[in-house]
């Protein structure tokens, strides 16, 4: 019996994951065992390669592929075209009406997938569900913190005014409410964030599951990522954005620039010393 015999087809889910050449083939490997080693398993993972990607990465897909061919579809993009625009080809081939969120280096805790359809089965007026996320740097059995998200509706929607309320891996959404907002857009580096805003918009219902069901990767890495000039200015586009869909005056907006901008441009053991300090707890 397939899922949507079970649990009727609002209940079936399409997993969205995509790969490039600069991830690890090990890490993609435990990534994508924690998604089909699930207590609940996907109907469907879409895995978007985005470019071409070196041969340990293409042994992976074709391992998995082999291990899971009525489950496993795999999207290529003839070029590296940024994480905005393979998670918004991902999304549109999806074919159930929930998709989750994965990326290539994370891992997903067993239950997952299950206490999130629960959830939704529990509570059908949320469109969008996320959870706490754990980060780790050699096993996701010894976290070093965990990044906590509000679990209200009302909360979501005024944490979103000053930073990003979701844990984005964490995420399962209705894909009807995340194409009626606009699907991911390449805005480079924020694509997420820019997606939860438009749904808010859009009238969607968030909430998150207050416990870790997602462990990420963290280390010297990550914070490299959210950092430098380029993220500067894609913080301004975001923040310009915001003002200009209506979601935010231009008070709000300075006073984000101001905070969020210098961020970008601190040192990185500066800018992982802040997100210590001011986004996360001990595990």
């Amino acid at each position: 019996m397939t899922h949507d015999d079970a649990d009727g087809e609002g209940h079936s889910l399409s997993v969205v994951c995509s790969t490039y050449r600069g991830d690890d083939p090990d890490e993609l490997t435990t990534a994508l065992e924690s998604v089909f080693e699930q207590t609940r398993p996907p109907d469907e993972v879409v895995l978007v390669a985005d470019g071409p990607v070196p041969s340990d990465i293409d042994a992976v897909i074709d391992r998995f592929l082999d291990a899971h061919p009525s489950v496993l579809r795999v999207e290529r993009l003839p070029e590296n075209r940024g994480r905005g625009e393979a998670r918004r080809v991902g999304v549109e081939a999806a074919s159930h009406k929930l998709v989750a969120l994965m990326d290539a280096d994370d891992v997903c805790a067993p239950t997952r997938f299950e206490r999130q359809l629960d959830f939704l089965d529990e509570h059908p007026d949320i469109d969008v569900v996320g959870s706490y996320l754990s980060e780790f740097v050699e096993s996701p059995d010894d976290p070093v913190a965990v990044r906590e998200v509000p679990p209200g509706h009302e909360d979501i929607a005024k944490r979103a005014r000053h930073r990003n309320p979701i844990n984005q891996t964490t995420v399962v959404f209705r894909r009807d409410m995340a194409l009626s907002a606009g699907n991911y857009r390449n805005v480079d580096r924020m694509e997420d964030y820019g997606l939860w805003v438009r749904m808010l918009l859009e009238g969607a219902t968030f909430a998150n599951i207050p416990e870790t069901l997602v462990a990420a990767r963290a280390g010297e890495g990550m914070y490299r990522r959210r950092g430098g000039i380029d993220y500067a200015r894609a913080e301004l586009r975001l923040q310009y954005e915001f003002w200009r869909w209506g979601f935010l005056g231009p008070a709000r907006v300075l006073a984000n620039l101001c905070t969020r901008v210098p961020l970008r441009l601190v040192p990185n053991h500066v800018r992982g010393a802040v997100y210590e300090l001011l986004f996360r707890r001990g595990p």
